[in-house]
């Protein structure tokens, strides 16, 4: 372990430990005081380009482990990696996501759902619901924004999560990462639209404490995936889990516009979740992927005539 002058903002012992106060095991914890992206940094340890023996020194690390956990090895579900600084994170579409040094919480989980698991749609919303069940707890009242954000009530977004598959030859893996503005201050800011817990709770940011934050998350995250995984019924949104997500969703009964991938918009209301997790439009069209924007009631009527016109969903 390379020497620390400043204690990192996650203790992985203690991490592992009030995890199995909860009831549930991490089996390893990694966390940087820098890296490049959490997401980065665990799929290559999942695709074997990297391992745990392989100890950098171009930065500070702490690792804790399970007994009989081979650092040679890929780390097993549940593993996770995070930092006190992501200096070239990953957005949605392939854009850039940075913030200054110990302001985020910036972590990435690794799953292993198993090569008959088809609900892939639903693991962002799992991740997003946890999260703003967390934020909530730490005094912010927040809303979902499908598929992956975390915005106040206000819609300014305090948390983006993105979410990797990584096909290996024993199964899938999905690496879940997320960003939370946590102790970001208004100068901090990437954008006007963002804001952070530090922020609406009117602190300097050094009363969030990440490590409490972070076992907050993963206490609910991982019993909600459990049942996602163990569900056996064709709707998951009309589990328990499912119930929260779309309870807690602002997106859902607004007029939106919806940016596809390949550029084309799609404009309508946004009126359900099908059993994928996608969003359905106007009862009748369902996306998969794209951005969403919340519309403006000045801006319903020019939108709502084009519903399904511009870019096609599945019907």
């Amino acid at each position: 372990m390379n020497s620390q002058h400043i204690p990192l903002l996650v203790d992985v012992d203690s991490l592992r430990s009030k995890a199995a106060d909860r009831g549930f095991e991490l089996p390893t914890v990694i966390w940087d005081d820098v890296c490049s992206s959490t997401n980065d940094e665990l799929a290559g340890l999942v695709r074997g380009q990297s391992t745990l023996t392989d100890f950098p020194t171009d930065r500070t690390r702490q690792i804790a482990t399970a007994d009989g956990v081979d650092l040679a090895k890929v780390p097993g579900q549940f593993s996770v990696y995070g930092t006190d600084h992501q200096n070239a994170g990953h957005g949605r579409l392939g854009r850039t996501w940075t913030v200054p040094p110990r302001r985020s919480l910036t972590f990435s989980i690794l799953l292993e759902p198993g090569a008959a698991f088809d609900s892939w749609g639903w693991i962002p919303l799992l991740a997003g619901e946890t999260v703003r069940a967390a934020i909530a707890e730490a005094g912010v009242p927040a809303v979902l924004k499908w598929p992956n954000d975390v915005l106040t009530t206000d819609g300014k977004k305090l948390c983006g999560i993105l979410a990797r598959v990584e096909p290996l030859p024993t199964g899938p893996r999905i690496v879940l990462g997320m960003g939370i503005n946590t102790r970001l201050l208004r100068e901090d800011l990437p954008r006007e639209s963002a804001s952070s817990i530090a922020i609406e709770t009117d602190t300097d940011g050094s009363e969030v404490a990440h490590e409490d934050l972070l076992i907050s998350i993963l206490s609910t995250l991982i019993p909600a995936y459990r049942e996602l995984v163990e569900y056996d019924d064709d709707d998951f949104s009309r589990s328990s889990v499912g119930c929260e997500v779309r309870a807690n969703m602002v997106t859902l009964g607004t007029q939106v516009r919806v940016e596809r991938p390949d550029g084309s918009n799609l404009f309508g209301r946004a009126t359900g979740l099908d059993a994928s997790g996608d969003l359905i439009i106007d009862n009748d069209i369902c996306v998969s992927a794209g951005d969403v924007h919340h519309l403006r009631p000045a801006e319903d009527g020019a939108g709502s005539g084009s519903a399904g016109m511009e870019a096609g969903g599945r019907r």
